[in-house]
């Protein structure tokens, strides 16, 4: 274990004791994390802030929930990546009726000017979406998904492999991701 990972348990252990300044230290060192990740899912700055910003209190609120201080950041991750689809969901139904209309894309564009990677990730299912930004855009393990999510590893693995698929052929180019 590194220094500063000892030094991040440590703050977790006080964190959990009931001292909000650890806790602070704790999430001042995650804050850049927390707002990437969250803007990953909902795409608008004034609803990612809000995420981040609920996210934590929902932390602060359920910190002795914590079983392994090691971990804090994963379940950090999980209190976010739940209160990020929340959001979406609230969203969806607030949403109007012609927002949802799925125009067609204008014809003669070649495929990259009618879709992005952004917009292909949000084509794909919910749970498609959590394993593929969590992989890809923050660099987390399988074993990291499956326990920020809760999801079997296996599952996690399938998840990925169907997701760059579907990725593939929405986005119609060379394989997005390669295999190591």
């Amino acid at each position: 274990m590194k220094k500063s990972e000892k030094q991040e348990k440590a703050l977790v252990k006080k964190a959990m004791r009931g001292s909000p300044k650890a806790f602070g230290d704790l999430i001042e060192a995650q804050q850049e994390y927390l707002y990437r990740m969250a803007y990953l899912y909902v795409r608008q700055e004034a609803d990612a802030l809000d995420v981040v910003q609920e996210s934590i209190l929902k932390a602060y609120k359920s910190l002795k929930t914590l079983r392994e201080p090691e971990y804090f950041r994963t379940w950090l991750t999980k209190i976010l990546i739940n209160t990020a689809q929340d959001t979406l969901r609230a969203r969806q139904r607030m949403a109007p009726l012609e927002e949802e209309l799925d125009l067609p894309a204008p014809e003669g564009l070649p495929p990259e000017e009618r879709m992005d990677l952004p917009g292909a990730i949000a084509r794909l299912p919910e749970k498609y979406q959590d394993v593929i930004k969590l992989k890809y855009f923050d660099g987390y393990t399988i074993r990291e998904i499956s326990e920020a999510t809760g999801m079997p590893q296996g599952t996690v693995s399938v998840y990925l492999r169907r997701a760059v698929k579907e990725l593939q052929t929405l986005l119609k180019e060379e394989p997005v991701c390669k295999k190591k």
